[in-house]
């Protein structure tokens, strides 16, 4: 007998209800095989579940939480951006880099098409980023944005 694997399309709010409505467990373990397989909605939420779980069914772990963030971000998903810049802003369980944090902050900004009103001008003023460094990491997020997120050396997995 031949098995037949059935894909799973979910969209952002297929994924949004899928984590409202189930515990965490039951929702990482159906959200697990899509991320795997690319699915940015799957993998922000997945990443959020194993950096910071509301309820206690998985087992919390920040490296491999940070990397489906990545893929996430990769594929584009500026929430997926914004949840990076939060934690290393301000996770003490992170290194925190404000410059990584602004960013991360200022590639959701670009890809929202909201440079003027984005996280990453608080960051600039909350820790006092130079003009310099200010410059280096917008460089840095075009940089991103011309060779593809995919190829983002800031997006690159630890693990």
């Amino acid at each position: 007998m031949k098995t037949v694997e059935v894909e799973i399309i979910m969209n952002e709010e297929d994924v949004i209800s899928l984590f409202y409505a189930k515990s965490h467990f039951e929702t990482y373990e159906i959200l697990r095989p899509l991320a795997r397989k690319g699915n940015k909605f799957a993998s922000y939420f997945i990443g959020s579940m194993l950096v910071s779980p509301i309820d206690q069914t998985i087992e919390p772990n920040i490296l491999l939480g940070i990397d489906f963030l990545k893929s996430s971000a990769k594929a584009g998903y500026p929430p997926a951006f914004e949840f990076l810049g939060n934690l290393y802003a301000y996770n003490e369980r992170v290194n925190n880099d404000q410059f990584v944090a602004h960013t991360f902050f200022y590639l959701a900004a670009i890809l929202e098409n909201k440079i003027d009103i984005g996280y990453h001008l608080i960051i600039e003023d909350e820790f006092k980023i130079s003009g310099s460094d200010v410059n280096k990491s917008k460089e840095n997020a075009k940089s991103c944005i011309e060779v593809g997120l995919e190829n983002c050396k800031l997006l690159e997995n630890k693990q």
